[in-house]
């Protein structure tokens, strides 16, 4: 079927205006109108303070913001406050989500123009539930954060303007520039040429003295990348820092499973990029927009890279400004899938239920991260957050009080260095540029005024989208010739799909040695085998011996211990929160051992804080007490204690929790017997191989999905051998 170029236009258009009124309300309700954090030193000190006092120059659009060169946000930042005289955040949010909306529409329209109707609904159903649901609320609600849509902008202009115009035409450099621009956003950008040279050495398409732009785009942002490392002050560029191998490996697969972080979601997600990938080797014809779309899976495919290389030593978890960036590969995912799909005449009914499946995982994890873990929190405390900022600046604005921006909770959610922030609030001229919602003294401007009114009716613009997106779609059905959507993918046979999928499960399955039962996937059961092996004394009762507001019973599970799986493997003192204090003894055992291993945690295990091992007498009475010799954070940690003097005879845990800081617990497990004193070295390495144990489960399904597709292809080809 072809669809008419304006009537698409008009969809993308008006799906664009959609994704544009939920960002503009995101930002009316949970936006305040105090900068936040790093916007007090890159926009105000750097570049408000001096072009107030006339000193501004280019070069200091250059400077790096951490690893990052962000010349397009500092400009934008600068031009918005110069044309309007104010630093509204709400502005700068609003002009923040017009980007955005510039790059769907751009990304909608580039759908339309490559597949065939149904699939184009289908992927713009993606696409506005990508930029609509609260998954990237960073994104959206912070004012310095447009270098995430203009790389995004850039990206998608430079790949597809690569591959769509001839080379060496105008519009092939004006490709080239748009990713020469890139570099000046995001430090990862160097990616995007790099990304464009490999599909083009992949397909075969391009000359050899074509790719030299790209890879001296390339070369730049990376020269970029170290030069700004160089000259970066300890603790500034890339402060926080790689991990170990198995470190890396885990934050790889994990961000590889964005959005759902689901073990082995990463399988499911990727392999329609994947088998599109071989299909379109320099053996076979492909398309510009197979190959734009292959550049932008390689992109997404770095950026996953290069987040779980620079943060895998401290990783936990998807940061909602890296959304936008990883959303790349889930959308170039489902346009393979939308590909293969065109040709399934054989397997329609499988590929049918495949990207169901897909679009329900891919779906969910979307939802499911818009209204849980951070974005939960961020929505719950926003309002009071942006208020509290407020608060403490006008403090200081009417009175001089800087008791408010002393607040460890306010400088948490301000600025550091409040000498920085009143250094700028004592002049007249920069206060002057505050909304008159934080410094009565400034008047209302008219763009303040305007973009709140449009945020307050931000349904009218939602609306108004709908409108057009239902119009552009009737007339695209209805209207006669224009573009032809690309026919359908065929699919063959690769030589070296088999070396590849072997490849891939052998490597799997042999890193699944480098976990202690390597073919047990129950994180419960391996938990509770690390834990509380056959070698513990218990299970042991704990009794209070000491008057308690709880019966003992409330004492199992009661530490506040990551993952929440572990919490029962433990007795603790904190079964309200840690405010309890008190003495617990835990049931008799005997010492029939040289060393026992303790599990404990505590904050702190310190003077009046703490674990010990009692020695009793026969008859009961306390003989001596074995003290833990602490101090130890937060965490599980295996204490060895000697026990040598005392085999045979009876002893108890002690649990001491007699701190009053809100934080102090204490937390044991049953001890470990053991002959081998070097037990606790062993356990601590395998408990940091466990806190990875999503990785061993993405290894054992891919592994797994390796075997299948390995079998399903031999047994494919047979078939088509077979005379």
């Amino acid at each position: 079927m072809h669809v008419r170029r304006q009537s698409w236009w008009l969809w993308a258009g008006g799906v664009a205006l959609l994704i544009l009124a939920a960002r503009l309300g995101e930002i009316q309700r949970y936006t305040g109108d105090v900068g936040i954090n790093d916007q007090w030193k890159i926009e105000a000190a750097d570049l408000y303070a001096p072009w107030l006092a006339g000193t501004l120059r280019p070069g200091d659009f250059l400077q790096p913001h951490f690893e990052h060169v962000p010349v397009w946000t500092r400009l934008l930042s600068w031009t918005e406050v110069a044309l309007t005289g104010r630093w509204d955040p709400l502005l700068q949010a609003t002009v923040n989500s017009l980007l955005y909306a510039g790059f769907a529409a751009l990304c909608l329209r580039w759908l339309a123009r490559s597949l065939r109707p149904m699939a184009t609904v289908a992927l713009t159903v993606l696409v506005a539930g990508l930029g609509m649901l609260a998954h990237g609320w960073e994104n959206t609600t912070w004012g310095f954060q447009s270098q995430f849509p203009l790389a995004l902008l850039l990206l998608l202009l430079h790949a597809d303007g690569s591959f769509r115009h001839a080379p060496g035409s105008a519009g092939w450099w004006r490709a080239q520039a748009a990713g020469f621009a890139g570099l000046f956003t995001l430090a990862s950008m160097w990616m995007a040429p790099l990304s464009v040279v490999l599909v083009s050495l992949w397909t075969q398409r391009c000359g050899p003295r074509l790719r030299l732009a790209p890879l001296f785009t390339t070369g730049i942002g990376l020269a970029l990348l170290l030069a700004v490392r160089a000259v970066a002050p300890p603790g500034g560029a890339f402060a926080q820092t790689a991990g170990s191998p198995l470190q890396f490996l885990h934050a790889l697969l994990d961000l590889l499973g964005w959005p759902t972080g689901w073990p082995g979601a990463l399988v499911l997600l990727n392999l329609p990029l994947v088998v599109v990938a071989l299909q379109l080797s320099g053996r076979h014809p492909s398309s510009a927009a197979d190959r734009t779309n292959l550049a932008l899976g390689i992109w997404a495919l770095g950026q996953a890279a290069a987040l779980a290389y620079a943060r895998s030593a401290e990783y936990s978890g998807y940061v909602s400004r890296y959304g936008d960036l990883l959303a790349i590969g889930v959308v170039a995912n489902a346009f393979a899938l939308a590909r293969l799909a065109g040709d399934a005449r054989r397997w329609r009914k499988l590929a049918v239920a495949y990207a169901l499946v897909w679009g329900g995982t891919a779906g969910w994890g979307l939802v499911h991260l818009a209204h849980s873990g951070h974005a939960a929190y961020f929505h719950d405390n926003a309002v009071r957050h942006a208020q509290l900022r407020r608060d403490a600046l006008q403090a200081y604005l009417t009175r001089h009080d800087r008791s408010l921006l002393e607040e460890r909770g306010t400088r948490y959610l301000l600025y550091q260095d409040v000498n920085q922030i009143t250094s700028l609030l004592d002049r007249p001229d920069f206060r002057a540029l505050l909304p008159h919602s934080v410094n009565p003294a400034s008047p209302p401007n008219p763009a303040g005024t305007l973009v709140r009114r449009w945020q307050e009716h931000a349904v009218a613009t939602g609306v108004l989208g709908a409108v057009l997106a239902l119009a552009g779609l009737a007339l695209a059905n209805r209207n006669g010739p224009g573009e032809p959507a690309l026919p359908g993918l065929a699919i063959a046979a690769e030589p070296c799909l088999l070396p590849l999928l072997t490849l891939l499960g052998v490597g799997a399955f042999a890193l699944l040695f480098l976990w202690v039962e390597p073919f047990t996937f129950d994180q419960n059961l391996r938990w509770r085998r690390l834990i509380l092996p056959a070698e513990s004394v218990g299970p042991l009762s704990y009794v209070f011996v000491t008057p308690a507001p709880f019966p003992a019973e409330r004492l199992r599970g009661a530490a506040p211990l990551a993952p929440p799986d572990l919490r029962d493997l433990f007795c603790g003192t904190a079964p309200e929160g840690p405010g309890l204090t008190g003495t617990i003894l835990s049931s008799r055992f005997t010492i029939n051992t040289a060393w026992l291993v303790v599990p404990a945690a505590g904050y702190p295990v310190s003077h009046g804080n703490g674990l010990r091992i009692r020695i009793e007498e026969s008859d009961g009475r306390t003989l001596t007490e074995v003290a833990h010799p602490g101090p130890n954070p937060p965490e599980i940690a295996f204490w060895t204690a000697d026990v040598r003097p005392y085999l045979g005879r009876p002893a108890r845990l002690v649990l001491y929790d007699g701190r009053r800081e809100t934080e102090a617990w204490v937390a044991a497990a049953p001890p470990i017997a053991t002959n081998d004193p070097g037990l606790a070295s062993r356990l601590t390495d395998r408990l940091k191989r466990e806190r990875l144990s999503a990785t061993h489960q993405s290894l054992g399904w891919i592994a797994l999905s390796a075997a299948l597709l390995l079998a399903g292809t031999t047994v494919a080809r047979r078939r088509v051998t077979r005379p």
